[in-house]
């Protein structure tokens, strides 16, 4: 696995490819600050395997650096390890919604750093195995058939995140702060038919307007989120006090009504949701978030009445 590390500090691009090389990593380039970073990226002919970001460095941090890694269209899923000596939640957040894939505090040993470059590296090839199997079907899925299963990264959202990124962040919020924490999953229904009729471009923007109606109706109780397909988004919520699910619910549903999605053709989609209440975490992995969309489906297959929703209404003239 090809590896970059970016940090500002001399002995710690030092101490990351020794210990790097140690646990059966030795392909590591290093960095001295993001602009430097940007350039050995633009200069590679093979690109990067994995990315670890120093996030508090002088000019440019690791945070931006993050972001700009995010916009150059071959790094858009590569794995991207934050490295700091900050645990507050605030830059947690702010590096998970920059596009990070992990995180590690300084300072750090050597087993922990194994086990994330381990997960990129697992990461990595499951997402190449993923790519020669399509090219070996030797049949691309035509537009408005993409996989209902498959987890996507929705564009246009500010607080969401890939599902492995997602699972990774509660699992660093399980070490400091869980318990303020809960997991709640938000479920469109109807989205087999939705999936059915809609082209690729139409099914994205369905789920766009779905994360984005999250975002607005959660405000600064989301901490981050994530489509894990079947038409369901995971979020994980900084909330204080337990979320109502009727309320969110009716919240989420309100922006929907407000924006009224179509289709290209005009037509409505009519989208509707339901939301499971939240799980408190046990274990800060994917068993949470199991948990919390089983209880999404039970709402949404039971056919509970729903909250009444505020609609928005123009005055009448």
């Amino acid at each position: 696995m090809k590896i970059l590390a970016i940090d500002d500090e001399p002995y710690i691009l030092e101490l990351i490819p020794m210990l790097a090389r140690v646990v059966g990593f030795p392909d590591v380039t290093t960095a001295d600050s993001g602009m430097q970073a940007l350039e050995i990226i633009e200069a590679s002919d093979v690109p990067f395997d994995c990315l670890i970001l120093d996030i508090n460095m002088p000019g440019m941090d690791g945070i931006e650096l993050c972001r700009c890694i995010r916009q150059i269209e071959t790094y858009r899923r590569t794995p991207i390890i934050m490295l700091t000596a900050m645990s507050e939640r605030d830059f947690v957040d702010e590096a998970f919604r920059a596009g990070a894939t992990d995180y590690v505090t300084k300072p750090f040993d050597i087993k922990e750093l194994a086990a994330r470059l381990r997960v990129a590296q697992e990461l990595v090839a499951a997402r190449a195995e993923a790519a020669a199997a399509r090219i070996l079907a030797a049949a691309p899925m035509p537009a408005g058939r993409r996989d209902l299963a498959e987890p996507l990264v929705i564009p246009g959202a500010a607080n969401i995140s890939d599902l492995t990124a997602l699972s990774n962040y509660l699992r660093q919020l399980s070490r400091a702060g869980l318990s303020v924490c809960q997991v709640m999953a938000v479920m469109v229904n109807r989205i087999g038919e939705i999936h059915a009729r809609a082209s690729e471009a139409e099914f994205l923007f369905a789920l766009s307007e779905v994360a984005t109606a999250i975002e607005t109706a959660l405000l600064t109780h989301i901490g981050l989120m994530a489509y894990a397909g079947n038409g369901v988004f995971v979020i994980v919520s900084t909330a204080a006090s337990p979320l109502d699910p009727v309320e969110v619910e009716s919240d989420v549903q309100e922006v929907l009504d407000t924006r009224d999605a179509e289709f290209d053709d005009g037509s409505p989609m009519d989208l509707e949701v339901s939301v499971g209440s939240p799980v408190l975490p046990t274990n800060g992995g994917n068993a949470d978030f199991d948990r919390a969309i089983a209880r999404a489906a039970t709402r949404s297959s039971s056919g509970a009445k729903r909250a009444p929703v505020r609609r928005f209404r123009q005055p009448l003239n």
